[in-house]
């Protein structure tokens, strides 16, 4: 019986364990030598992304399914579930588009191929869904000369994040770009800074920043005692100006 419930509590403690974030867990498969990986990262809200099936190349047939599940799907395209048609390829691609909430998403992968039998794979992997970091800078040309190709990159606390190319930028003109990032990895708790430079000697870069993420020090109580001591020193010299000097005894008139 002790044996019966040590195997119990080992079973639901393997059950309970969260699966990566980042890697598929280890798939099912039959025969053992049909299997597929799936390829995708970090996205944010809203964001329209692909996720590819690569399965084992020398088959016919192949097929794909996504059934997707997750605490609010809501604003994802094209619903909970994706079916892509049989294919000669063993590499599918799905055009996804992200909920609107963050959270995580969970997606059960099943694929299929022909060979001398039926071959079934079976997975699941999570995705990261996160608000996006939206960044802006403006770009400014204070030269006579047109600029051509201005590269504009984003860089999180030192780390280039997202880069943008202007065609054009007209003499004596600026312009706004804004880029959302996904890279939430890259942010700690405390001061963070986002860098913006460009390719393009002569440009004026105005966008760079620092903003700080988590609970910022709280000094009120600082003040709060400075002002509790100034407010006793105000009462301690309204009281000595108000105390009265005392009179003389009447036996000494």
């Amino acid at each position: 019986m002790k044996f019966r419930t040590t195997l119990l509590a080992l079973a639901v403690v393997f059950i309970m364990m969260p699966i990566a974030a980042t890697m598929s867990d280890a798939g099912t498969a039959y025969p053992s030598i049909f299997s597929s990986s799936v390829s995708y990262g970090t996205v944010y809200t809203g964001e329209s992304f692909s996720i590819y099936v690569n399965s084992t190349y020398g088959f016919d047939n192949y097929t794909a399914v996504l059934v997707f599940s997750g605490m609010n799907l809501t604003g994802m395209a094209p619903g909970t579930s994706v079916i892509a048609e049989k294919s000669a390829s063993p590499d599918i691609r799905f055009n996804i588009t992200a909920p609107s909430n963050p959270g995580t998403v969970t997606i059960l992968v099943m694929t299929s191929a022909v060979g001398s039998t039926t071959m079934d794979y079976r997975t699941t992997v999570q995705l990261t869904v996160v608000d996006p970091i939206k960044m802006q800078a403006t770009i400014s040309n204070p030269t006579l000369y047109y600029m051509y190709n201005v590269t504009v990159t984003f860089a999180l606390n030192g780390n280039n994040v997202s880069k943008v190319v202007i065609p054009k930028l007209a003499p004596y003109s600026s312009q706004v770009v804004t880029v959302n990032s996904s890279a939430i990895s890259l942010i700690s708790k405390g001061e963070n800074s986002i860098q913006v430079y460009t390719s393009t000697p002569g440009t004026v870069v105005s966008g760079g920043t620092t903003f700080y993420y988590g609970t910022p020090p709280n000094y009120s109580w600082i003040y709060y005692i400075a002002a509790v001591v100034v407010a006793f020193m105000i009462f301690l010299a309204y009281s000595a100006g108000r105390r009265s000097v005392p009179k003389s005894p009447k036996w000494k008139k």
